[in-house]
């Protein structure tokens, strides 16, 4: 199965009744936003009295989901899913492939980027917010990792909206990097990445957050370690003996053996 294969006579047999009647209502309200297209899955934004991020993926030719409503693991797709799937069916040309976007991004100059920045902060509220994490040094953005972590014991936030903004916190990780501060950027990986371990090692749960957003996190972390020619090796040392101190279960296919080897640490 395949996203172009999902035609509204499919999308029927997936969803209840009820809940297809409210997607169609809330695709032909216009109330499902920021519609993107990756390889491997579609993501978007529905509107349905607040904002529900959702993604769905085809894996083994099933569908699986992730979406911030209160909807109960195996239970039939929520109202949002169908709504996401109902728009793709309806619209397809209107999400954006984000594959294509980047490569489109990547031909304009840095005045014709800026330009762009800057006209969407005139548009959108959300675009000002972003723009004003930017002056967050280190420590405000560790403390934003906190806030969210402190949200999912507390249950304020569900496991889809915490993984959005940690994936922020990421996306500054990732700029650190690129303005040469490599040593910064490991750390809020290392600082995201065992903080999550931790969780799941609490709940006692190996897939409390998704396995593609810790192996994500894992690859790049140590791709920071190997980049670094500035390396504090003894600091690494202690965040991998961290990350090792977890429990299998959290740990999981984790494997720091190999950049154990290039740094000549024990074990």
């Amino acid at each position: 199965m395949r996203f172009e294969e999902l035609d509204a006579q499919t999308l029927d047999q997936i969803g209840t009744p009820e809940d297809n009647a409210k997607a169609r209502l809330l695709v032909e309200n216009h109330q499902v936003k920021h519609g993107y297209r990756l390889p491997d899955r579609l993501r978007g934004l529905v509107l349905d009295e607040q904002p529900f991020r959702v993604e769905v993926r085809i894996k083994d030719d099933q569908l699986t989901y992730v979406c911030a409503c209160p909807q109960e693991e195996g239970e039939a797709l929520c109202t949002h899913v169908l709504a996401l799937l109902r728009a793709w069916n309806q619209e397809p040309e209107k999400f954006l492939n984000q594959a294509e976007l980047k490569e489109r991004l990547k031909k304009y100059s840095k005045r014709e980027l800026v330009d762009i920045i800057l006209d969407m902060a005139d548009r959108v509220d959300a675009a000002r917010g972003v723009l004003k994490e930017e002056d967050q040094g280190l420590d405000d953005i560790l403390e934003s990792i906190d806030r969210v972590m402190e949200e999912v014991v507390d249950e304020a936030a569900s496991l889809a909206e915490a993984e959005v903004k940690l994936k922020r916190s990421q996306a500054r990780a990732d700029r650190l990097a690129q303005s040469g501060r490599l040593a910064e950027a490991r750390s809020i990986y290392f600082y995201l990445l065992d903080n999550i371990l931790s969780l799941e090692e609490r709940f006692k749960k190996e897939q409390l957050f998704s396995p593609d957003l810790k192996k994500e996190l894992f690859e790049e972390y140590c791709q920071f370690i190997h980049e670094d020619r500035h390396l504090e090796k003894e600091l690494v040392q202690q965040e991998i003996e961290q990350l090792e101190s977890r429990t299998p279960i959290s740990l999981g296919e984790l494997d720091l053996s190999e950049v154990k080897r290039e740094l000549a640490l024990p074990g």
